[in-house]
Protein backbone atom coordinates (compact mmCIF):
# COMPACT_ATOMS: atom_id res chain seq x y z
CA UNK A 1 0.00 0.00 0.00
CA UNK A 2 1.16 3.53 -0.62
CA UNK A 3 -1.26 6.25 0.46
CA UNK A 4 -3.25 3.88 2.68
CA UNK A 5 -1.24 2.18 5.41
CA UNK A 6 -1.59 0.46 8.75
CA UNK A 7 0.15 2.24 11.63
CA UNK A 8 1.10 -0.03 14.55
CA UNK A 9 3.54 2.40 16.18
CA UNK A 10 1.26 2.88 19.20
CA UNK A 11 1.23 -0.29 21.32
CA UNK A 12 -2.35 0.38 22.41
CA UNK A 13 -4.08 1.06 19.09
CA UNK A 14 -3.94 0.13 15.41
CA UNK A 15 -4.57 2.97 12.96
CA UNK A 16 -5.70 2.35 9.38
CA UNK A 17 -4.47 5.60 7.83
CA UNK A 18 -6.73 6.48 4.90
CA UNK A 19 -5.28 9.95 4.40
CA UNK A 20 -1.93 11.09 5.70
CA UNK A 21 -1.74 13.69 8.44
CA UNK A 22 -2.55 16.83 6.52
CA UNK A 23 -4.92 19.32 8.12
CA UNK A 24 -8.40 19.79 6.64
CA UNK A 25 -7.66 23.33 5.45
CA UNK A 26 -4.46 22.22 3.72
CA UNK A 27 -6.33 19.32 2.14
CA UNK A 28 -9.09 21.66 0.93
CA UNK A 29 -6.54 24.13 -0.43
CA UNK A 30 -4.83 21.32 -2.35
CA UNK A 31 -8.11 20.23 -3.94
CA UNK A 32 -9.61 23.69 -4.55
CA UNK A 33 -7.60 24.84 -7.63
CA UNK A 34 -8.67 21.81 -9.66
CA UNK A 35 -12.34 22.53 -8.95
CA UNK A 36 -12.24 26.24 -9.86
CA UNK A 37 -12.90 25.95 -13.65
CA UNK A 38 -15.77 23.48 -13.23
CA UNK A 39 -17.33 25.60 -10.46
CA UNK A 40 -17.25 28.76 -12.58
CA UNK A 41 -18.64 27.01 -15.65
CA UNK A 42 -21.41 25.31 -13.67
CA UNK A 43 -22.41 28.56 -12.00
CA UNK A 44 -22.47 30.39 -15.34
CA UNK A 45 -24.51 27.65 -17.03
CA UNK A 46 -27.10 27.62 -14.25
CA UNK A 47 -27.19 31.40 -14.06
CA UNK A 48 -27.44 32.09 -17.79
CA UNK A 49 -31.08 31.03 -18.31
CA UNK A 50 -32.07 32.90 -15.15
CA UNK A 51 -30.39 36.06 -16.45
CA UNK A 52 -32.02 35.66 -19.86
CA UNK A 53 -35.42 35.27 -18.21
CA UNK A 54 -34.82 38.37 -16.10
CA UNK A 55 -33.71 40.28 -19.21
CA UNK A 56 -36.95 39.41 -21.03
CA UNK A 57 -39.05 40.43 -18.04
CA UNK A 58 -37.22 43.59 -17.05
CA UNK A 59 -35.76 44.55 -20.46
CA UNK A 60 -32.17 44.52 -19.22
CA UNK A 61 -29.25 45.60 -21.39
CA UNK A 62 -26.63 43.10 -22.58
CA UNK A 63 -23.93 44.32 -20.20
CA UNK A 64 -26.20 43.70 -17.23
CA UNK A 65 -27.01 40.22 -18.50
CA UNK A 66 -23.34 39.31 -18.70
CA UNK A 67 -22.71 40.87 -15.31
CA UNK A 68 -25.43 38.62 -13.92
CA UNK A 69 -23.83 35.58 -15.53
CA UNK A 70 -20.50 36.56 -13.98
CA UNK A 71 -22.08 36.91 -10.56
CA UNK A 72 -23.71 33.48 -10.96
CA UNK A 73 -20.31 31.99 -11.86
CA UNK A 74 -18.72 33.48 -8.76
CA UNK A 75 -21.60 32.23 -6.59
CA UNK A 76 -21.05 28.76 -8.05
CA UNK A 77 -17.38 28.97 -7.06
CA UNK A 78 -18.28 30.11 -3.54
CA UNK A 79 -20.83 27.30 -3.13
CA UNK A 80 -18.36 24.66 -4.29
CA UNK A 81 -15.67 26.06 -2.00
CA UNK A 82 -18.03 25.66 0.97
CA UNK A 83 -18.75 22.07 -0.12
CA UNK A 84 -15.01 21.33 -0.29
CA UNK A 85 -14.43 22.82 3.16
CA UNK A 86 -17.33 20.86 4.64
CA UNK A 87 -16.05 17.64 3.13
CA UNK A 88 -12.49 18.29 4.31
CA UNK A 89 -13.66 18.57 7.92
CA UNK A 90 -16.10 15.64 7.68
CA UNK A 91 -14.05 13.16 5.65
CA UNK A 92 -12.64 10.18 7.51
CA UNK A 93 -8.85 10.26 7.89
CA UNK A 94 -8.31 7.17 10.03
CA UNK A 95 -10.05 4.14 11.45
CA UNK A 96 -8.61 3.51 14.91
CA UNK A 97 -8.98 0.09 16.52
CA UNK A 98 -8.17 -0.66 20.16
CA UNK A 99 -6.74 -2.46 21.98
CA UNK A 100 -4.09 -3.33 19.42
CA UNK A 101 -3.88 -7.06 20.18
CA UNK A 102 -7.59 -7.92 20.01
CA UNK A 103 -9.61 -4.82 19.06
CA UNK A 104 -13.11 -4.40 20.43
CA UNK A 105 -13.49 -0.64 19.84
CA UNK A 106 -13.59 1.52 16.71
CA UNK A 107 -12.91 5.26 16.67
CA UNK A 108 -13.46 7.23 13.47
CA UNK A 109 -10.91 10.05 13.16
CA UNK A 110 -11.93 12.97 10.98
CA UNK A 111 -10.11 16.08 9.82
CA UNK A 112 -11.06 18.22 12.81
CA UNK A 113 -12.12 15.75 15.47
CA UNK A 114 -12.67 12.14 16.45
CA UNK A 115 -16.07 10.50 16.79
CA UNK A 116 -16.94 8.81 20.06
CA UNK A 117 -15.40 5.35 20.43
CA UNK A 118 -17.96 2.67 19.59
CA UNK A 119 -17.88 -1.07 20.35
CA UNK A 120 -17.02 -3.21 17.36
CA UNK A 121 -20.14 -5.19 18.21
CA UNK A 122 -22.05 -2.25 16.68
CA UNK A 123 -20.27 -2.73 13.33
CA UNK A 124 -21.99 -5.12 10.93
CA UNK A 125 -19.68 -4.90 7.94
CA UNK A 126 -16.74 -3.05 6.44
CA UNK A 127 -16.23 -3.22 2.71
CA UNK A 128 -14.03 -1.71 0.04
CA UNK A 129 -15.77 -0.77 -3.20
CA UNK A 130 -13.23 -0.71 -6.04
CA UNK A 131 -14.73 0.34 -9.38
CA UNK A 132 -12.61 0.45 -12.54
CA UNK A 133 -13.93 1.99 -15.77
CA UNK A 134 -12.21 0.92 -18.98
CA UNK A 135 -12.22 2.60 -22.36
CA UNK A 136 -15.03 1.70 -24.75
CA UNK A 137 -12.38 1.25 -27.48
CA UNK A 138 -11.64 -2.28 -26.27
CA UNK A 139 -7.96 -1.46 -25.76
CA UNK A 140 -8.19 -2.19 -22.05
CA UNK A 141 -7.14 1.33 -21.14
CA UNK A 142 -8.36 2.44 -17.71
CA UNK A 143 -10.07 5.82 -17.83
CA UNK A 144 -11.15 6.12 -14.21
CA UNK A 145 -10.85 4.41 -10.84
CA UNK A 146 -13.01 4.97 -7.76
CA UNK A 147 -12.21 3.38 -4.40
CA UNK A 148 -14.49 3.89 -1.41
CA UNK A 149 -14.36 2.42 2.08
CA UNK A 150 -17.74 1.84 3.75
CA UNK A 151 -18.50 1.12 7.41
CA UNK A 152 -22.02 -0.22 8.00
CA UNK A 153 -23.39 -0.33 11.54
CA UNK A 154 -25.93 -2.82 12.85
CA UNK A 155 -28.59 -0.09 13.04
CA UNK A 156 -28.18 0.26 9.22
CA UNK A 157 -26.47 3.63 9.63
CA UNK A 158 -23.50 4.03 7.31
CA UNK A 159 -20.51 6.06 8.44
CA UNK A 160 -19.73 8.66 5.79
CA UNK A 161 -17.86 6.71 3.09
CA UNK A 162 -14.17 7.52 2.85
CA UNK A 163 -12.83 7.96 -0.68
CA UNK A 164 -9.35 6.49 -1.02
CA UNK A 165 -6.52 7.46 -3.32
CA UNK A 166 -7.53 6.09 -6.70
CA UNK A 167 -4.25 5.13 -8.28
CA UNK A 168 -2.01 4.14 -5.37
CA UNK A 169 -4.27 2.14 -3.06
CA UNK A 170 -3.62 -1.62 -3.11
CA UNK A 171 -7.13 -2.74 -2.23
CA UNK A 172 -6.21 -6.42 -1.91
CA UNK A 173 -3.49 -5.62 0.62
CA UNK A 174 -5.85 -3.30 2.52
CA UNK A 175 -8.51 -6.03 2.54
CA UNK A 176 -6.07 -8.55 4.02
CA UNK A 177 -4.91 -6.06 6.66
CA UNK A 178 -8.47 -5.28 7.75
CA UNK A 179 -9.37 -8.96 7.86
CA UNK A 180 -6.36 -9.66 10.08
CA UNK A 181 -7.17 -6.76 12.43
CA UNK A 182 -10.87 -7.56 12.75
CA UNK A 183 -10.72 -11.35 12.83
CA UNK A 184 -10.85 -11.49 16.66
CA UNK A 185 -14.02 -9.36 16.63
CA UNK A 186 -15.62 -11.44 13.82
CA UNK A 187 -16.45 -8.31 11.81
CA UNK A 188 -17.17 -9.07 8.15
CA UNK A 189 -14.70 -7.41 5.76
CA UNK A 190 -15.33 -7.58 2.01
CA UNK A 191 -13.64 -6.38 -1.16
CA UNK A 192 -16.00 -5.66 -4.07
CA UNK A 193 -14.20 -5.13 -7.40
CA UNK A 194 -16.28 -4.01 -10.37
CA UNK A 195 -15.05 -3.47 -13.92
CA UNK A 196 -17.16 -1.39 -16.26
CA UNK A 197 -16.85 -0.25 -19.85
CA UNK A 198 -17.08 3.44 -20.64
CA UNK A 199 -20.28 4.26 -22.56
CA UNK A 200 -19.80 4.83 -26.28
CA UNK A 201 -20.26 8.54 -27.06
CA UNK A 202 -23.44 9.23 -29.02
CA UNK A 203 -22.47 9.99 -32.62
CA UNK A 204 -25.78 11.18 -34.04
CA UNK A 205 -27.40 9.70 -37.12
CA UNK A 206 -25.91 6.39 -38.06
CA UNK A 207 -24.02 6.20 -34.75
CA UNK A 208 -24.45 3.72 -32.00
CA UNK A 209 -22.59 0.55 -31.29
CA UNK A 210 -22.18 -1.75 -28.37
CA UNK A 211 -20.37 -1.01 -25.15
CA UNK A 212 -19.18 -4.58 -24.98
CA UNK A 213 -18.93 -6.68 -21.90
CA UNK A 214 -15.31 -6.16 -20.92
CA UNK A 215 -13.14 -9.01 -19.80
Amino acid sequence: MSSVRVDRSDPYVVDVVLREGVGPLAFAARRWPGDVPASLVAGALYGFPVCIGAALIFDLEADRIWAGVGIAAVLGLVANTLVILYGAFRDVNRLRFSPATAPDTLTVVRGARSDRPRPLSEVRQIWIDHTVTESHKRDGKIVSVKITLHVLLRNDHRIRPASLSRWTTDTEALHRELQGILAPAAVQVDLVVQRRVQPVPWSGVGGGGSTGGGS
